[in-house]
Parts: structure tokens; C-alpha cells; sequence
């Protein structure tokens, strides 16, 4: 099996429900302990129970407890449950854990297969209840149990463990449409970003843009940044730019809902468009804000926290401030050390390696960047193996090596094309035409050049277009 044992399965309940809850404890043991010698499935049972106190709003932590889940049960019987102070207009934390669970279901990439609702019996059940088990009668009856008493709660979650056995080994994702007591189709709006994401990783830019543009008109912050992320990419910066102030403004409006992850990536990622404008000092002040909104105790916000780092460390290193450029990207370095997240390590190593290479000491650069090259050669293409090719290629070409550089400059093109980063492409074709032009190849110099040229005039950056017409000026000599 591909998951570590036992299965988890996140309870979601309203406070009413206390001694279900037990039941449903005891329920999972009891299973487990017959069923230990007949297979070697088992199941934990968590809750909200299990988050620790935490600085940020309390059902952030909890949802992503959800997404370390492989099911969901959720119980509603009389009282709908207390509000979450969520930004994306759910009425209670029960109903935001089981819209986090549907979510989740629909991402292939996370670990949940299955999501059950159970209505226990009540006299005169919340109206929000009445209303979402009417609309989960219409259109996902499979997925929701009328439960009369406790033990019919045993029998039919027994059932439904015997059931999730066949899903241990392999998940099916599975969009869900069903709108929260808001009315906001938070649904539709995920499914919509992540099939966009998807079709721009498989290099179909025009459609994964449509697919994100109506997902942020739908959805909230996270579509809105997903959005601003592709514009940013293909070159649109003062609809970029846009996009993350909607963002912010989301926040802004609600002080509750600012210390948050979330929160700082916003902050962040117009810090992102800013230094792409050439607004460097100003991204750095973006970027210091939006560390301000981050808890040093969260894990998460650590992971959040290392990124904002690494920006703002080349934000720095571009103005020529290289002792604080490196002073954030070692801080950076040493919390994903310490998180032991070797994706995240190689983003710090490539960027200490840039670091390297505007200092002089090319040995040490290459090696940082032979050793990210390999750590990500055979995982799936983004842009950072796309950025590692092209620093490998750099660092070839200031050694006097620009014939092995080219192979390298030549897969960082084609990562960029497949991901559909026209900077990054327009990158990589400068430093393949910079290759060719080194090893005495002034034909594919130029092509290289002129294509260059043309994607930076697309983009309106004018400073690559200057890059680019200068080796064009140089080869024409």
C-alpha cells in the first residue's frame, strides 16, 4: 500500500453531538480489533481535538488536518453549530470542516477517498440541516445516511469502514457540487483553479487561463491569487497586480482574518509583481509586512514564511543589498532543513547559488546546482526545475563551459513552454542564445536572440528586450 497505516479518519461534528462522537471512537476501535487479523487495514479516529492552540484562526489548523485525512465523517442532528469566522462564508466550523473534506476529495494529489454524512434523528433539526441534507438528497444521496438511533450509527459506519477498505490502496477523485448555507459555489470555484492549474502545467495556457479567470471571479482569495500567479507568469503585470489587491482587500476588510497564512501570501505575491515592474524596494516592504502576519510556532506558517524569505532575499539581492539577500535566504535554508522538505531545500539552494554566482564563487554555485538538478530530475515539471536547468546553464557558461551548458538551457526552454512561464521562457532562450554565441555558433545565437526579443516585446519588459537586442547588436559586429 502507498499509505502508512492506519487510514485517518477527520470526525467533523457540531457540539451537540458529544456522545455520538463516542460512539463513533468506540466503533473504530472495535472494528479494528476484530478485523486486525483479517486484514491489514486499520483506521484512527481525529478531530478537532487534535490541534494544538495555535495564533492564526483556530479552524485553519483543523482543515489542514483534513488534508492529512484519508475520510471524512460528518454528524448533524439538531444544532448546526457555532460560527468559524471563516472568510469564505460558511455559517459554522462543521460546515467548513465537511466543505474542506469535499474539496480535499477532489484533489488527486491529497490523500482523502471518501467523505459520509450522517442525519441523526431529531424532532425539529437546524434549517440549515433540513436544507443541505435536501440538497445532498438531490444530487449526492450516495454520500449522506438517515440514522435513527446509536446503534443504527454502529451498524451503517461499520458498513462503511467494511466499504472503505477496497479505497486503502488508490484514490478516485471526485468533484462535488453542492453549495454551503452562503450560497458561494467555493466548490466549483476550487474545482475550476485546479483544473486551470492543471491545463497550464500541460501546456494548454489559453484554456487553464479561462478556467482561472472564472474561478476568481467566483471564488475568494486563494482563486484570486491563483489567477494573479498565471497573469504575473505570462506577463500581464498591471492585471496581475489587480488581482492581488483583491486579495489584500479581502483581508484588509476583515482585521480577524489577517494574521493568517493566506493573509501573507497576498502580500507576497504583489511583492512578486512589484519587483517584476522593477519596484524592488517597494516589494521589499511587502514583503516585511507580510512576515509580520506570520506565527514562528506554526508549522505551516513556517513553509509560507520560507517562501516569503526567498523573495525577499532576491528582492535585496537585486538592489545589490547581498548581506541581507544572503541572511534571508540562509534563514530560509535552515527551517527547511529542519522541516526536511527536499523540494523546499532545493529552492534555497538555487537561490544561494544565484547568490554565489553575483559574488564570483562559481565552485560552490555549481555545486549547489548539480545537486538540485538531480534531486529533480524525474519529479514532475514546474518552474522550479525549469529555474535550476537555466542556473546550471549560467553557471556552465561563466566557466568557460558552454558547450555543456546548452543541453541545459535547452530543458529549462522546454520546462518553461510545457508550464507556460513566458518570462522564464524568455530567460532561457537568452541564455541558450548566450551558450551558442560562446561556443562559436552565431546562427542559433540569433534565432535564440530574436526569439528572446519577440517574447519580451509580447510582454512589454522592456529590460529583456534591451538584454536581447544587445546580443543581437554583439552578433551583428
Amino acid at each position: 500500500m502507498a499509505d502508512a497505516l492506519p487510514l485517518r479518519i477527520f470526525l467533523a461534528s457540531p457540539g451537540d453531538l458529544s456522545d455520538e462522537r463516542e460512539v463513533v471512537r468506540a466503533s473504530v476501535d472495535e472494528y479494528n480489533a476484530r478485523c486486525r487479523c483479517e486484514s491489514n487495514v486499520a483506521y484512527e479516529v481525529v478531530g478537532w481535538e487534535r490541534v494544538r492552540g495555535t495564533a492564526r484562526r483556530p479552524q485553519e489548523a483543523i482543515n489542514e488536518l483534513i488534508g492529512e485525512s484519508h475520510f471524512l465523517v460528518a454528524l448533524f442532528k439538531g444544532s448546526w453549530g457555532s460560527e468559524s469566522g471563516s472568510p469564505w462564508g460558511y455559517t459554522s466550523g462543521s460546515e467548513e470542516e465537511l466543505f474542506t473534506g469535499l474539496l480535499e476529495l477532489g484533489r488527486a494529489e491529497q490523500p482523502m477517498r471518501d467523505v459520509w454524512v450522517a442525519f441523526l434523528n431529531h424532532p425539529s433539526p437546524a434549517e440549515r440541516i433540513v436544507k443541505l441534507r435536501e440538497q445532498m438528497s438531490r444530487h449526492h444521496a450516495m454520500m449522506y445516511e438517515s440514522i435513527a438511533d446509536m446503534r443504527e450509527l454502529k451498524t451503517k459506519l461499520t458498513d462503511r469502514l467494511d466499504a472503505w477498505k477496497a479505497l486503502a490502496g488508490s484514490k478516485v477523485h471526485r468533484h462535488v457540487d453542492l453549495l454551503p448555507s452562503s450560497g458561494k459555489d467555493v466548490l466549483r470555484a476550487a474545482n475550476l483553479r485546479l483544473r486551470g492549474e492543471k491545463l497550464v502545467d500541460l501546456g494548454q495556457a489559453e484554456a487553464g487561463r479561462a478556467d482561472l479567470r472564472e474561478a476568481a471571479a467566483l471564488g475568494g482569495p486563494a482563486e484570486q491569487l491563483a489567477y494573479a500567479r498565471f497573469l504575473a507568469r505570462y506577463g500581464l503585470l498591471d492585471e496581475a497586480h489587480a488581482a492581488t489587491q483583491r486579495a489584500i482587500d479581502h483581508f484588509v476588510s476583515t482585521a480577524s482574518h489577517l494574521y493568517a497564512p493566506l493573509a501573507a501570501e497576498a502580500f507576497a505575491a504583489q511583492a512578486g509583481v512589484l519587483r517584476r515592474q522593477g519596484r524592488d524596494v517597494d516589494a521589499i516592504g511587502r514583503l516585511e509586512q507580510a512576515l509580520t502576519l506570520l506565527s514562528e510556532s506554526d508549522a505551516y506558517a513556517q513553509k509560507v514564511r520560507c517562501r516569503i524569505l526567498d523573495d525577499l532575499g532576491l528582492a535585496h539581492q537585486k538592489i545589490g543589498d547581498l548581506g541581507p539577500a544572503r541572511r534571508a535566504f540562509q534563514k530560509s535554508l535552515d527551517s527547511r532543513r529542519a522541516l526536511g522538505n527536499d523540494l523546499d531545500v532545493c529552492q534555497s539552494l538555487v537561490n544561494l547559488a544565484r547568490l554565489e554566482v553575483r559574488v564570483g564563487d562559481l565552485e560552490t554555485a555549481a555545486s549547489h546546482a548539480n545537486e538540485v538538478v538531480s534531486t529533480l530530475r524525474g519529479t514532475p515539471p514546474t518552474a522550479l526545475h525549469a529555474n535550476a536547468e537555466a542556473l546550471a546553464a549560467q553557471v556552465c557558461l561563466r566557466q568557460g563551459r558552454p558547450d555543456e551548458g546548452m543541453p541545459y538551457a535547452e530543458r529549462a526552454l522546454s520546462l518553461n513552454r510545457q508550464i507556460a512561464s513566458r518570462r522564464g521562457e524568455a530567460i532561457s532562450l537568452l541564455v541558450l542564445a548566450q551558450c551558442c554565441r560562446a561556443a562559436g555558433m552565431g546562427r542559433e545565437a540569433g534565432e535564440h536572440a530574436r526569439a528572446c526579443l519577440e517574447v519580451n516585446t509580447a510582454m512589454g519588459n522592456r529590460d529583456g528586450e534591451q538584454r536581447a537586442q544587445w546580443l543581437l547588436d554583439q552578433l551583428d559586429e
